[in-house]
Formats: C-alpha cells, sequence, structure tokens
C-alpha cells in the first residue's frame, strides 16, 4: 500500500512547514481504482490529520495541485472501478473547507503538478517543467482564491524505472511534443498532467505499471484524434483523384499536411495543399493519382504538420488497378506494329524466293 507523502519541517525561525502531495488514485479517464484516498481524508487519517491537528504553527503549507484536484473530484461525486460505493464525497468537502480555512493569511507554495522526480522530470520532459510549473500555481490559485507562491520544492528521488516503463513513457511525452505543433497545450494538457503524476517517485511499482498501461491506451486515444480513414479503392482510369476521408477529434482548428507514396511502381500520386480541419469535423479531400500499369499496389498516407513532421498515425490504402494506361496500350500497340511488319518482311522474303 503507498502512503502519503506529506511531513513537517521545523526552521530556524521554530516555524513549521507541510508538505502536502499523495501518489494519484485514478485512473486517466478519472474513476477511482480504490476508495483508499477517502479513508486518509478523515481527520484520523495521513491528509486529515495535518489540516484538522495542530495547525497553529504551520506558516507554509507545500502542496501539489494534483492531490488537490482529486480531492475535487472525490467532492463533486465519483465512481469506483470495481463498482463499490464511494464513501468520500462528504470527507472530500470538508476537508476542502478546512484546508482553505487553515491556509488562509498563511503562505502557500505549491510544487510540481503530480510530485514528480526532479531527475526523471529534466530527463523525459524538460521543455514542459516551466508550463507544469505555471498551470500548478493557477490551479492552487483558484482553488483559494487568492494568489500563492512560486512552485518550490521538487521531490529529489529517483526511482528506477525498466526499459520498457522508459520507452513508453518518453514515447508519450514525443507524441504530445509532436501534437503541440498544431495544436495549443490546453488541447494535451490532460495528457501531459497524467505523464507528470507517472514521475512521482511514492508510487509502488506494480500500480505503476498498471498506471503505466492505462497511460499508454490514452496516448493512443489522443494520437488517433487526428486520423485518416483506412478504405480501399478500385481503380478504373489511368488518372484519378482518390477522394481520402481526414478527421479531427479536437477541439481546435488544426493546419495540416497530408504525405503520401506509393509502394510500388504501377500508380504514382501528387503531394496536395495544406489542409485546414475545423474542430471536431471530418472531411475529404482529393488525392491524384496516375496508373501504370494493372494489379494491385498500396499508398502509405499519413498526415503531418507543415514542417513535414507525422502526427495521428500512418493508413495503408489499398488499390485494385483495373485499367490499362496509356503506357501500356502504347506498348502494345508498338508490339502489334512491329509483329505486322515482321509478317510483311517474311512475306516480301518469300516473294523473292519464288521469283
Amino acid at each position: 500500500m503507498f502512503t502519503s507523502c506529506f511531513f513537517v519541517i521545523p526552521n530556524s525561525n521554530a516555524t513549521q512547514t507541510v508538505k502536502i502531495s499523495e501518489p494519484t488514485h485514478r485512473l486517466f479517464d478519472g474513476v477511482f481504482f480504490n476508495d483508499e484516498l477517502a479513508q486518509k481524508l478523515t481527520p484520523t487519517g495521513s491528509l486529515g490529520q495535518v489540516v484538522y491537528l495542530n495547525t497553529f504553527g504551520v506558516n507554509n503549507w507545500l502542496v501539489d495541485p494534483a492531490t488537490i484536484d482529486e480531492i475535487i473530484a472525490m467532492s463533486n461525486g465519483y465512481g469506483i472501478a470495481d463498482g463499490s460505493a464511494p464513501s468520500g464525497q462528504e470527507l472530500a468537502k470538508s476537508w476542502l473547507t478546512q484546508f482553505v480555512k487553515v491556509t488562509k493569511n498563511k503562505k502557500v507554495t505549491p510544487i510540481t503538478y503530480g510530485n514528480p522526480s526532479s531527475f526523471w522530470a529534466n530527463e523525459i520532459m524538460p521543455d514542459q517543467i516551466e508550463y507544469l510549473n505555471g498551470r500548478s500555481k493557477i490551479r492552487l490559485e483558484t482553488l483559494l482564491n487568492r494568489s500563492v507562491q512560486e512552485v518550490g520544492s521538487n521531490e529529489a528521488v529517483k526511482q528506477k524505472f525498466n526499459k520498457v516503463s522508459l520507452s513508453v513513457l518518453k514515447y508519450g511525452q514525443r507524441q504530445i511534443d509532436l501534437l503541440s505543433t498544431v495544436l495549443e497545450k490546453t488541447q494535451l494538457e490532460e495528457n501531459q498532467l497524467r505523464l507528470s503524476q507517472l514521475l512521482n517517485p511514492n508510487l509502488e511499482e506494480q500500480l505503476f505499471l498498471d498506471l503505466l498501461k492505462d497511460y499508454d491506451k490514452s496516448i493512443s486515444v489522443m494520437r488517433n484524434k487526428l486520423n485518416i480513414k483506412n478504405t480501399k479503392f478500385t481503380v478504373t482510369s489511368s488518372k484519378e483523384e482518390l477522394p481520402i476521408t481526414v478527421g479531427n477529434d479536437f477541439d481546435q482548428v488544426v493546419k495540416l499536411k497530408l504525405s503520401s507514396r506509393a509502394m510500388n511502381g504501377k500508380v504514382s500520386v501528387a503531394q496536395i495543399k495544406d489542409i485546414e480541419l475545423a474542430a471536431k469535423s471530418k472531411n475529404q479531400v482529393l488525392l491524384p493519382i496516375e496508373v501504370f500499369a494493372a494489379g494491385d499496389s498500396r499508398l502509405l498516407v499519413q498526415l503531418t504538420n507543415l514542417e513535414n513532421k507525422p502526427v495521428g498515425y500512418p493508413v495503408y490504402i489499398n488499390l485494385k488497378l483495373s485499367v490499362i494506361s496509356p503506357v501500356t496500350t502504347w506498348i502494345t500497340t508498338a508490339a502489334a506494329v512491329l509483329l505486322i511488319i515482321a509478317a510483311l518482311v517474311q512475306s516480301v522474303r518469300r516473294v523473292r524466293r519464288r521469283s
């Protein structure tokens, strides 16, 4: 069982600093995987004691906004993955009321969202730390309805990740970075915040592995929000424009390119102009092709940003080429002409021999 990360730090001025941080209790979709957080919010629970008991001397509160977000979610009503009845809504409401009360006129310092290991945060998402810290500050200010300090007190512990886990974490950040070239950060914020939570060194190993699988699925969902419909075509003309359906499931207009490549020499494909997709929309773009020979072929089609970096998943489009192209016709005609000429030459030779 994982434990809360909170402690009291005495200093030379006899003041106390309390740190409040709890590893996540939720899956990516917001469903709680257990109800342990409810018990920790009771007056005798690990999180309850720090706000209900002996708070008079506490002058600095180090607070993880991710923990506050989960308590707020619990206070609004929540479900548990196994279907059991939740017990923490009123406990969460009371805890939040008490937290606001005891921190009034006191120094509140947010920590980086999710309390990630500073080593792994710098290793996996160095370009996102400033953004995460900014969001952490805003979220606490919204809750308390007042200003708070700049982010401080990063987690120094470096937990161990195996190669597979580290690969998944880096892959998730790479996909967020690629999509951020065509989208505002707010569209990807939940995935970014979740990654930060997974870097919390206080997560138990097995729980971390389970949550990592859940997160990997969420990255696939995110990546597939910019998509190309997988389809196939029967082509009956030497030159055609294939209607390719592309979709944007984000809440924002995006500007993209459509990259395409023929997988054999039976067909060639032309590049098309930039695409603009409205939010939550699907659209058809016409992809010009030219056929050189009958048979089967495939196109590899990929959405990219305006700098030709891939976003979304690539798709293979199967083609059945039921057409005799002009080149094939020319070759066939030329062969027929050659056969006629050869027959005429042979006839002339026979006449000469008889003469």
